[in-house]
């Protein structure tokens, strides 16, 4: 079993010869960061996410092989990854979350009337309705620096054995 202090990071990194820190979330608010990355386009996709509490707390760590994708698809994918992960666990319900992604289109996508194409409207749909059934919870667009630690996971999900979800303690 993977054990989520294992994955853990310190959540400041440097870029550009300057410390970048993790966003926490709102005081007793969750924060979902996820990521999707592809190797060409299309290409060979990976998700990845991370749910903390407004201490930093690691509550749950996702990563997966996704298949071919388009980059905007696999952005899709990991938000409604998160989406679906934060309504199966009923210790989450009630609770307000934002997940965070650093793709602005899958973001615009998500929340507003466009669908990019037909072709991510069965996705785009299904995280709106998801969305609806949570109640409290945003999708919201945060720039890359702060989406680290997603972005690694993403890199673990490019092979099939990186799949996985864990939970920490709730």
């Amino acid at each position: 079993m993977l054990n989520v202090k294992d994955l853990c990071v310190d959540s400041k990194k440097m870029k550009n010869n300057r410390i970048v820190d993790w966003k926490p979330p709102a005081f007793d608010s969750l924060k979902f960061n996820v990521d999707g990355s592809v190797v060409g386009k299309p290409g060979p996709a990976g998700v990845g996410g991370v749910l903390r509490d407004f201490n930093g707390k690691i509550l749950c760590l996702f990563s997966y092989h996704m298949g071919i994708l388009d980059s905007n698809v696999a952005e899709l994918w990991a938000i409604k990854i998160a989406m679906d992960l934060c309504l199966s666990n009923p210790m989450i319900t009630g609770r307000s979350i934002s997940i965070v992604s650093n793709s602005k289109v899958a973001v615009s996508w998500v929340n507003e009337g466009d669908f990019g194409s037909l072709d991510h409207y069965n996705i785009i749909n299904d995280i709106r309705i998801n969305m609806r059934s949570f109640g409290d919870v945003e999708v919201v667009h945060e720039s890359r620096v702060f989406n680290s630690f997603a972005d690694s996971l993403v890199k673990m999900g490019f092979s099939q054995s990186g799949d996985f979800v864990e939970w920490g303690d709730l």
